[in-house]
Order: structure tokens, then sequence, then C-alpha cells
């Protein structure tokens, strides 16, 4: 009877055992895959802020050279060239935007992102080069804000 017993206990010690480690190594699991995730998130969100960061950079710079020609030659093929490479830009610059918006957690990042791509669209209307660099200062420092928060959505 004894040795029954003891085998009960045994057995039952066993299964215990083996259903507490069960629990565990789920436990684990599902931690280890959250971590996973939230890595290929930031990663993804640092990848897609950069972007956006370089595509409005070089369309800010699209946008200046294509005032800086109009104002030289309006009908020169400079200035269409300088257009047409503006255009390309903000395409560029507005699919990173998209990207943005999808991937973004707040809504202030996508609204400082949607105000730095506005105030950047806009630089070539500017009436003179003193507006022109008011403008271009502007988009710029709205842009470092939009980095600025990002930064912390990537934390």
């Amino acid at each position: 009877m004894d040795g029954v017993l003891s085998a009960l206990i045994a057995i039952t010690g066993t299964l215990l055992g083996s259903s507490v480690t069960h629990v565990f190594q789920r436990r684990a699991s599902a931690h280890d895959q959250i971590f996973a995730a939230q890595q290929q998130l930031r990663s993804d969100r640092m990848a897609v802020y950069s972007d956006f960061a370089g595509a409005l950079t070089e369309f800010r710079r699209g946008q200046q050279d294509r005032w800086h020609r109009k104002n030289e030659d309006p009908d020169g093929s400079a200035f269409s060239e300088a257009r047409t490479e503006a255009y390309r830009l903000r395409g560029i610059a507005l699919h990173a935007l998209f990207r943005v918006q999808l991937i973004a957690s707040a809504h202030t990042l996508i609204d400082t992102a949607q105000r730095a791509y506005a105030l950047t669209s806009d630089l070539h209307k500017a009436s003179d080069k003193t507006e022109l660099s008011a403008l271009g200062a502007q988009a710029r420092e709205t842009l470092e804000q939009f980095i600025k928060i990002a930064s912390s959505d990537v934390q």
C-alpha cells in the first residue's frame, strides 16, 4: 500500500511539474513574441520616420531650386526641369507622408508631418527671396518638431 501511494505521489508530482513548466514556457514564448513584435514596430517606425525626413528635406531643396530657376528665367528650360524635379520629389515626399500616417501612434506626429509637408509644398509660391528664406526656415523647424516627436514614438 505504501508503494502504491508513493507511486501516485510521484506521478502526481511529475504531472504537476510538467504542467507548471508548460505554463511558464507558454508565458515566456508569448512574452518573446510580444517583444519581437514591439522591436519590429520600433524598427519600422524608425525607417519610416527617417525616410520621411529625408524625402521632405529633398523636396524642400527641390522647391527652393524651382523658385530660383523661375526667378532667373521663367520661360527657360532650367525652370521647366526644376519644376519637373520638384513634382517628382513631391510624389516621393507624399508617399513618405502616407507611410507616416499608416504607422504613427500619435495624432500630433501625423499633424506635424502634414504641416511640414504643406509648408514645404508652398515654398515655390514665395514672392521674394526673404519670404522664401522665412518659409524654408519654418518648414525646416516644423520638420525638426516632427523628428522630436517621432523620437519619443520609437523609444
